[in-house]
């Protein structure tokens, strides 16, 4: 883990045990402090260290943590949970700042150590990205925007010079000539046929499968590179690009003389008779062992596009659980700055391509219409301040799943409403059958600024309008307990059995009545078929606490067990689970 050097003088570690983290401020309470400095960390991996400390505290040491500077413990403290956090802790603990001298905290309570320490710790996030940072590296820097100084042209091993190297004189043309053209195509052939069968690589294969493949070919050097970055960090190998143009890549391992003598290598070009970028030249061999700081060719791009998923879901994720993320998920360290410009760069991605999106709401609803002919499309627009046009209300319905429930489906609805995250915030309501085989079958969608009854009415008038129902006869609605749709569905659908969601009934029922007896006893009385049977399963529930039976009795039992259903609809659900699926 260190050099020679650094291990000369061995690290101070104070390990803090047998005490408990509390927030607010973030501190470690009634801790055991015991100093070891005889001892040679450096010299260890995660798993010695591990054994090491469980071997001291007499005990498991699941939840590991370290401190990195003489401030408040809320803005050093990061976690030891594999090997790239604790060539970190190392490497942090030989560096100049901290001076040989490291604490570090077991957690014996499982807590959320973290984002305690993210509640207290106010990130400056204004701005766009960050050119310097108090731990700013080169690293941070996107590869392909910074300039390269190459090498000579003659230093680029070309394909026609094959003396004294086996490997390239077997893949350059078969046993050719010296003086034939130089960079063939012909790299690999199959059955003896004269035509080459190359790999082409695939950009939606998950990242640790993606390898580099003699003779693979690749649509542009960008998918090349992408391909060599998941390579890079799934083996933890430190590739650089020696050679990086538009018209051809040269790859090698260990910059810097690190390790001169792994033989890696991959050249790349275009190839002469196709329009595809090709791996030419590859020795696809280390000896070199595995670094968990990958310098210039992990940017922020690349992390920032395996976070997008996660921050749609939570944009507000903080830089330290990302870093921490990051290290846990591909056992690599990044920057602070990395991370802060990874964030960034997703968010922008989201809320760009959303805005784009939405803005351009008539030739979305246009594009709809024109390939799905007979489609209905509502809309109803706002113009915001910057005249940018953004819908407050859309409404979609297909023409072909329009006509396909009319004649086939059964009379049951499903409606329901859910929240949209991002940057273009709303609601979607969605209208959910059941096909002949009680299956989902979704109808209708639409998306509004917010789910009240205004907005209710107009969704359900455009849906009965399309589907023929006018004010419901024959037709049974199943919705939760949301107070607009209901009262929507009493003045739009008077006619229609409107049955509430059990589940949603059960979720609020439980909140108040815990317990494993009130659940089966709801559930048993929900499923009835019979009145007596409804009864006596309400009854028991009634002797253990009247309460909960007054509760029950008050959201209309005829609204969401089966004992009370129209017997003329052929379906029994008191659940909109299905609906909740989408």
């Amino acid at each position: 883990m260190a050099s020679d050097s650094k291990q000369s003088n061995y690290l101070t570690v104070y390990i803090h045990y047998n005490g408990l983290f509390a927030p607010k401020p973030l501190v470690y309470l009634n801790a055991v402090v015991v100093s070891i400095c005889d001892v040679d960390f450096g010299a260890m991996d995660f798993k010695d260290f591990n054994l090491f400390i469980a071997k001291l505290i007499e005990g498991s040491c699941d939840n590991v943590y370290y401190f990195t500077r003489n401030e408040p413990l809320a803005e050093g403290i990061r976690r030891i949970g594999n090997d790239a956090d604790y060539f970190e802790f190392i490497e942090t603990g030989y560096s100049d700042e901290v001076g040989l001298r490291m604490n570090v905290y077991i957690d014996h309570e499982n807590e959320p150590v973290l984002d305690w320490a993210d509640m207290e710790v106010v990130e400056d996030d204004e701005g766009h990205y960050s050119e310097e940072d108090l731990d700013d590296d080169k690293d941070s820097q996107l590869s392909d925007d910074i300039p390269y100084e190459h090498e000579a042209d003659y230093y680029i091993p070309s394909l026609d010079k094959t003396i004294g190297d086996e490997f390239l004189h077997r893949v350059s043309g078969m046993c050719k000539d010296i003086n034939d053209e130089a960079d063939t195509d012909e790299v690999e052939t199959k059955n003896g046929d004269d035509k080459p069968v190359y790999h082409v690589h695939n950009e939606n294969q998950k990242w640790d499968k993606m390898v580099p493949i003699l003779g693979m070919r690749f649509s542009n050097p960008m998918e090349l590179k992408n391909c060599l970055t998941n390579y890079a960090v799934k083996n933890g190998s430190n590739l650089y690009f020696e050679k990086n143009d538009s018209q051809r890549l040269l790859v090698r391992c260990c910059k810097d003389n690190k390790n001169p003598s792994c033989p890696f290598r991959l050249w790349a070009s275009w190839m002469s008779s196709e329009r595809s970028f090709q791996i030419k030249s590859l020795v696809d061999d280390h000896n070199c062992s595995r670094v968990f700081k990958l310098g210039s060719i992990v940017t922020y791009k690349w992390v920032g596009k395996h976070f997008k998923n996660q921050l749609v879901k939570n944009p507000k994720m903080s830089i330290r659980k990302m870093k921490a993320k990051v290290s846990t998920k591909f056992n690599l360290i990044v920057s602070v700055t990395q991370c802060r410009n990874a964030r960034r760069y997703a968010l922008d991605e989201i809320e760009g391509s959303l805005i784009e999106h939405y803005g351009k709401v008539w030739s979305y609803g246009e594009e709809i219409m024109r390939t799905n002919p007979g489609s209905i499309v509502k809309i109803d627009v706002n113009v915001m301040p910057d005249s940018i046009t953004y819908f407050s209300k859309m409404y979609v319905c297909f023409k072909g799943v329009k006509d396909g429930w009319i004649a086939a489906c059964r009379r049951v609805i499903g409606v329901d409403g859910s929240f949209l995250k991002g940057i273009c915030r709303g609601q979607l309501l969605a209208a959910m059958g059941r096909d002949a085989n009680n299956r989902i079958f979704p109808i209708v969608w639409a998306v509004v600024e917010v789910e009240n009854k205004e907005t209710w009415k107009w969704f359900l008038d455009l849906l009965l309008d399309d589907i023929e129902m006018g004010i419901g006869h024959g037709l049974t609605l199943i919705s939760d307990q949301h107070k607009g749709l209901i009262e929507a569905v009493k003045e739009r659908v008077p006619a229609a059995e409107h049955r509430q969601c059990a589940r949603h009934i059960y979720a609020n029922f439980k909140k108040r009545f815990k317990g494993e007896q009130y659940r089966k006893l709801f559930w048993a009385a929900a499923a009835s078929t019979t009145q007596p049977k409804f009864e006596a399963e309400m009854n028991s529930i009634k002797k253990i606490d009247p309460l909960a039976y007054e509760h029950l009795m008050e959201r209309d039992p005829k609204s969401w067990c089966r004992t009370f259903f129209e017997v003329d609809r052929a379906c029994d659900a008191y659940g909109n689970d299905k609906v909740r699926g989408i």
